[in-house]
């Protein structure tokens, strides 16, 4: 019963797609999109490789304070 219900909701899917879909696009993207495009990938990954820091930083920091070790400000 299940497979048949999936069938309809991928059927149903399907033809909204078709629908929604236009036949031809006309669109112009001017040289400037490209950039910032690029601009928004490298952005993106910079804050993923910042927020893994901060947050393997904070790790390691409080694994340091519960075997004992102190961290000082030259540690940092």
């Amino acid at each position: 019963m299940r497979k048949i219900a999936n069938r309809r909701f991928e059927a149903v899917s399907f033809a909204l797609l078709v629908v929604a879909m236009p036949r031809a696009a006309h669109a112009y993207l001017d040289p400037g999109t490209g950039s910032m495009v690029l601009q928004v990938v490298v952005a993106g990954v910079l804050g993923a490789l910042f927020t893994f820091k901060s947050y393997i930083r904070a790790i390691v920091s409080s694994i340091g304070r519960f075997f004992g070790k102190q961290q000082t400000r030259s540690d940092v």
